[in-house]
């Protein structure tokens, strides 16, 4: 297994946030990890994002195969992964095996969550 490095962070903010929707979030937040890390949208190789109630509280099931596209990757395998409240945890855990295996150089990963706009 090789060594892995968290090379750049990015976060919203915590709030209602009325004006913005689970997508837009999850942008926000891995464009900010991109500049942070100093890279360019085509050096990133795979995608893990956690969320766990996307679907019921969004409408959104899809968010995983949504997300190179709004936040311009190139053509990459991206995965949703759900755990519950650990569903971000379990993204980072999930970008962690693929880099450290050698199966990927850079991944992206995060988790997000809305629940001010629930639709059900």
């Amino acid at each position: 297994m090789r060594k892995v490095a968290i090379i750049g962070i990015g976060m919203t903010k915590f709030g209602q946030l009325w004006s913005k929707d689970i997508t837009s979030l999850a942008v926000d937040a891995g464009v900010k990890a991109i500049r942070d890390a100093g890279i360019h949208q085509n050096d990133v190789e795979v995608l893990y994002g956690g969320t766990m109630s996307g679907g019921l509280f969004n409408s959104q099931e899809h968010l995983g195969s949504m997300l190179p596209d709004y936040m311009g990757f190139k053509n990459i395998p991206s995965v949703r992964v759900e755990a519950a409240c650990a569903s971000g945890g379990l993204a980072l855990r999930q970008g962690y095996i693929d880099v450290a295996s050698g199966l990927h150089d850079i991944a992206v990963v995060g988790g997000v969550e809305k629940m001010t706009d629930i639709s059900a």
